[in-house]
């Protein structure tokens, strides 16, 4: 069952990175929220950086994004 990569800490996603995880590995381990409508969000340099690189790690995080899918926005 994939996790999402948004629950994890900031220190156990340091340490997955540090460990050489690929980006394709990434994207079949972990999920990126639901409320984020990016494509591939997880998938590095082409996804989102602050999902990627541990900014965000509840739903506040992400209300100002233009891909992000809230109550408020359908």
């Amino acid at each position: 069952m994939k996790r999402y990569w948004h629950e994890l800490s900031r220190e156990e996603q340091e340490r997955i990175i540090d460990e050489g995880i690929t980006i394709g590995e990434l994207m079949r381990k972990y999920k990126q929220p639901e409320w984020c409508t990016y494509t591939d969000a997880l998938q590095g340099q082409m996804g989102c950086w602050s999902l990627v690189w541990g900014d965000i790690h509840s739903e506040d995080d992400c209300k100002n994004c233009d891909c992000y899918k809230g109550v408020e926005n359908g």
